[in-house]
C-alpha cells in the first residue's frame, strides 16, 4: 500500500501515488482561510499558482473568512504528465452518468473510502467496493480505490463538507497524478441551480496543474442524468445513492433514497433492484426537505407520477415552502404541526408592528 502524508493528512492506495507535497496545497490553502493564517503553500505549479488568488477569494466570500495573505514560490520542476483519464466513481446517479457520457475516454474509476463511508465502516465500504468493481468490470475499466481521513481532519470551515469536498477531491486528484493527465468530478448541481458549494464548476477546474487537468463535469439536471442511466440496466441495478445509512447500500427510507425512487418511478421504472420496496406516499409525506434538492423535487413534481405519489409529493414540497414540520399522519404530531403553523403566522403579523 502506498501511502503520502502531510501533517495529520494522509491518503493511500495500491495505485502509484505523487513523489512531493504538492497534493495537499488545496488542504492547506482552505485551512489557512478558515483560520485567518497566512497561506504557508511551498512550491505551486505556475498554472495552479495563477488561480490561487481567484480561490482564496471564492472561499473566502463563501465561508464567510478571510483573504489571507499567500506564501508560495513557483515550481520550477514539474512533473511530466501521466498518460490516462480518470472518474471520481461513487455508482451515484451523477458519477454513473458521467462514466455513461464518457465512457469512450476514462479509463480509470476512482472510489475512495473516507469520503462518504466512514474510515470505521469497511463493511459498507466493501459492499460499496464490490458493485463499484462490478460496474468497472462491464464498462471495461480500472477500479483505482483510495483510502483517506481528509474528512475526518476538515478545517472547521462554515458549511463543512459540503463546503470542503471539492478540496478534498482535488487532493486526492493530484495525490494519484501519476494515474491520469486528466480527471473528471461529476457535477452535484445543474448549472440552473448553482449556489455555494464544495465541487462547482467555477471552482474545480482552477485547481488544475500542468500535469493534471481537473474538469467539472455535466450541467444537467439530476432528472435528465437518470434518463440516460435508466438506459443502462446494468448501470441502474448498482445505483448506490444513500449516505445516511450506507450499511444498506441503499436504505429506501431517507431523503435521498425515496426522491431518487420517485425519480425512477416517474422515468417508468416501477422497481429498482438496487432499492427496497419502501416508497409509498406516507413515506413520502414524512420526508424532511432541504433547499439544496428542490429543484429535483419541483422537476418530480412537473413529471408523470400515479396521482397517490403526485399528492404525497405536493404535500411534502408545501410543507418546505411553508416551513413546517413534515406530516407523520399522527394526530399529535399534525397538532403540534398546525400549531408550529400558527406561532410562526403570529410572528409574521407582529414582526411589521415592532418595526414601526
Amino acid at each position: 500500500m502506498n501511502r503520502v502524508t502531510d501533517q495529520r493528512i494522509w491518503i493511500e492506495s495500491d495505485a502509484p501515488l505523487a513523489a512531493t507535497r504538492e497534493w495537499s496545497i488545496p488542504v492547506r490553502l482552505v485551512k489557512a482561510i478558515a483560520s485567518g493564517e497566512t497561506a504557508s503553500l511551498g512550491s505551486v505549479s505556475p498554472l495552479l499558482a495563477s488561480n490561487l488568488e481567484t480561490i482564496r477569494n471564492i472561499f473566502a466570500a463563501w465561508i464567510r473568512s478571510h483573504n489571507v495573505p499567500l506564501a508560495f514560490e513557483l515550481c520550477s520542476d514539474l512533473a511530466p504528465a501521466a498518460s490516462g483519464v480518470s472518474l471520481f466513481f461513487s455508482c451515484g446517479v451523477d458519477s454513473f452518468y458521467s462514466l455513461i457520457k464518457h465512457r469512450d475516454e476514462v479509463e480509470n474509476l476512482i472510489l475512495v473510502h473516507g469520503f462518504d463511508v466512514p474510515l470505521a465502516d469497511a463493511a459498507s465500504f466493501a459492499l460499496a467496493e464490490t458493485q463499484a468493481r462490478e460496474a468497472a468490470r462491464i464498462f471495461g475499466k480500472r477500479l483505482i480505490v483510495a483510502r483517506t481521513n481528509l474528512h475526518l481532519e476538515q478545517p472547521g470551515i462554515w458549511g463543512g463538507w459540503e463546503m470542503y469536498h471539492g478540496v478534498a477531491m482535488a487532493a486526492v486528484a493530484h495525490a494519484l497524478a501519476p494515474n491520469h493527465r486528466k480527471i473528471y468530478i461529476a457535477s452535484s448541481n445543474s448549472y440552473a441551480d448553482q449556489h455555494p458549494w464544495g465541487s462547482h464548476p467555477l471552482l474545480d477546474p482552477l485547481w488544475s496543474t500542468e500535469p493534471v487537468q481537473i474538469v467539472h463535469d455535466g450541467g444537467e439536471t439530476r432528472m435528465d442524468k437518470l434518463r440516460v442511466v435508466v438506459q443502462y440496466p446494468e448501470a441502474l441495478k448498482r445505483l448506490r445513492v444513500c449516505w445516511e445509512n450506507p450499511e444498506t447500500y441503499n436504505c429506501g427510507n431517507c431523503e435521498k433514497c425515496v426522491r431518487t425512487m420517485l425519480a425512477l418511478r416517474a422515468l417508468g421504472v416501477d422497481r429498482c433492484a438496487a432499492f427496497p420496496d419502501t416508497l409509498t406516499p406516507k413515506l413520502i409525506r414524512r420526508q424532511q426537505l432541504h433547499q439544496d434538492s428542490m429543484e429535483s423535487w419541483r422537476k418530480i413534481l412537473s413529471s408523470d407520477l400515479p396521482p397517490a405519489y403526485h399528492d404525497a409529493v405536493k404535500s411534502a414540497i408545501h410543507s418546505f415552502d411553508a416551513g413546517l414540520p413534515p406530516r407523520t399522519g399522527k394526530l399529535k404530531r399534525e397538532v403540534k404541526r398546525w400549531l408550529y403553523a400558527a406561532r410562526n403566522a403570529l410572528r409574521e403579523l407582529i414582526s411589521p408592528l415592532d418595526r414601526d
